[in-house]
């Protein structure tokens, strides 16, 4: 018996924020594993191919572009607090200087 539609944002609901040493990409492959969805399925929002999806996983050393992870948000359709953390993720992986206490300030 399948565990239902919500089973996904009950687990989001459940798991706390991802360790530091997890990268954009170990990000984005949990939410599709949470999804029931593959890598692969992000190609279309990419606008490329399945092979280069894979590819760009594969290549560690380069960061994710921010076309990519906004084209991974889109189709998995990930709720703000997701969305905000593997944004900040990939740009310090890009090597962004981001002070979440800046961030803070402004609320």
């Amino acid at each position: 018996m399948s565990p239902g539609r919500n089973a996904a944002s009950i687990r989001a609901a459940l798991r706390g924020r991802a360790p530091s040493h997890v990268s954009a990409r170990d990000i984005i492959r949990r939410h599709c594993r949470e999804h029931g969805k593959q890598l692969a399925s992000l190609a279309p929002a990419w606008g490329c191919k399945e092979f280069s999806v894979w590819r760009a996983f594969g290549r560690t050393t380069r960061p994710l572009q921010p076309h990519q992870v906004e084209g991974a948000i889109s189709v998995l359709q990930l709720d703000e607090f997701d969305a905000n953390e593997l944004r900040l993720r990939a740009a310090r992986e890009a090597g962004w200087k981001i002070d979440p206490s800046m961030l803070l300030e402004g609320a």
